[in-house]
């Protein structure tokens, strides 16, 4: 299974700018340099597991919720998690709201997707 290190230094900049961490406070939390933390973040370098480990503590994530996207078999689990730590955050009214507005999404998506495939065989 090859792991898609674009997809994964997005993922790892993500949560960092969700947790609202530059790339110098990162490298500082997971004793690597600023640079090294680039260099992932725009897949000109790759991560070793016990780097990568470092770097999910330091976000507090898991290592599968950082490579979820980069590998061919994602787990709607980890989507699961991610959701409610978003949800987290909302206030009532917001929760108020979400059910109309995911259902709206459906459609949306199911809109975007088909525009999309057609699009493709262009």
């Amino acid at each position: 299974m090859k792991v898609d290190y674009k997809d994964l230094g997005a993922r790892i900049k993500k949560k960092r700018e969700v947790k609202r961490m530059s790339q110098a406070e990162l490298a500082a939390r997971t004793d690597l340099s600023t640079q090294h933390i680039s260099n992932v973040e725009n897949a000109r370098s790759k991560i070793g597991l016990e780097k990568l480990v470092r770097i999910a503590d330091a976000l507090e994530c898991s290592v599968d919720e950082l490579l979820c996207g980069s590998m061919k078999t994602g787990s709607r689990t980890i989507y699961s998690d991610e959701i409610a730590g978003i949800l987290e955050d909302f206030s009532n009214t917001e929760m108020k709201v979400l059910p109309e507005l995911l259902r709206n999404y459906s459609y949306v998506f199911k809109l975007l997707k088909s525009d999309l495939e057609d699009n493709e065989g262009k």
